[in-house]
């Protein structure tokens, strides 16, 4: 009888704490619901929210690549700026370079230590390309000073072509980051967030996701990566040419073509055609849809066309 009456009083204790939570859950829960409830105008037709929404799932395929191209954490500059400084202390010792080819040499490793701190100190946003501009410049550093030694390996153009490929396109590079004002990684990330399930797809909004749009829209550089690295690639074909003397000698014209054909590879893996803000618009002309209104409601101003 003892067992039974204490085991009574604690299934009525148990029965009222039950109650008494679900009680206050309720607000909770409704609001719960309510939060995942799709919003949208009553204004709106349904075959409006069904493009809102298509529009939506578009741009969930395109965020994850325009996140990894302006992705980048602080190990990588970390180990370009100890590059630049191990190269600069070894030119700097070395004691039988001549003053030209010593300026050419440490000018080049200066450059990449000073890329590493910038990329360091910079946005995530803007760190690749901090990192990319300082690599192309101290590339047509490295090349002029082997135009300055008299090698009996290269001929003299092919160093000469490299170099002047080199310093164009870091000069493109630096360029394009001071014309571009990238969207920044943490809102991309947050964008990313918003469209990657098809719940949160259907709470969004029309002047949301023309916000969402134009993030990603923003992730475009003011310069193709194309246009930045062709005078590299240009630079690859013209230091293959000397191939083509025979008077040069074989050795001579095995390297040229060797370095040219190597510096054309690079290049071409280096090229970014297929831009994620490219991809998008022309997924958006394949499905019959359009860029959505650029307004600050999402419903008023002028619609975005053309190509990158």
């Amino acid at each position: 009888m003892v067992w039974s009456s204490w085991f009574m009083r604690r299934a009525r204790w148990a029965v009222m704490v039950g109650a008494a939570a679900a009680c206050l859950s309720l607000p909770g829960r409704a609001a719960a619901q309510e939060a995942m409830a799709p919003t949208w105008e009553e204004s709106e037709r349904p075959e409006e929210v069904a493009e809102r929404r298509e529009r939506a799932a578009l741009l969930a395929t395109h965020f994850h690549d325009a996140t990894r191209l302006h992705s980048s954490g602080k190990a990588l500059p970390i180990l370009f700026g100890g590059l630049g400084a191990a190269s600069l202390a070894a030119v700097s010792l070395a004691g039988d370079l001549d003053a030209p080819l010593r300026i050419v040499w440490a000018s080049g490793s200066a450059t990449m230590l000073a890329g590493g701190l910038v990329g360091f100190a910079a946005p995530e946003t803007y760190r690749r390309g901090t990192l990319a501009t300082a690599g192309l410049l101290s590339q047509g550093s490295l090349w002029l000073g082997f135009s300055l030694l008299d090698s009996r390996t290269l001929p003299r153009m092919t160093p000469v072509v490299l170099s002047a490929g080199y310093y164009l396109s870091g000069a493109l590079s630096g360029l394009n980051l001071v014309l571009s004002s990238y969207t920044p990684v943490s809102r991309l990330r947050a964008d990313h967030a918003l469209v990657a399930t098809p719940a949160w797809r259907a709470r969004l909004s029309g002047a949301q996701v023309a916000g969402i749009e134009r993030d990603l829209l923003g992730t475009a550089p003011a310069i193709p990566s194309w246009a930045i690295h062709l005078p590299v690639a240009l630079g690859g074909v013209a230091a293959a040419l000397p191939a083509l003397d025979p008077d040069l000698p074989e050795s001579q014209r095995l390297m040229s073509v060797t370095t040219g054909l190597l510096t054309c590879v690079w290049s071409f893996a280096m090229l970014d055609v297929d831009h994620p803000a490219q991809s998008y618009q022309q997924d958006l002309r394949r499905a019959g849809l359009s860029l959505a209104p650029s307004g600050p409601e999402g419903a008023a101003g002028l619609t975005v066309s053309g190509e990158f």
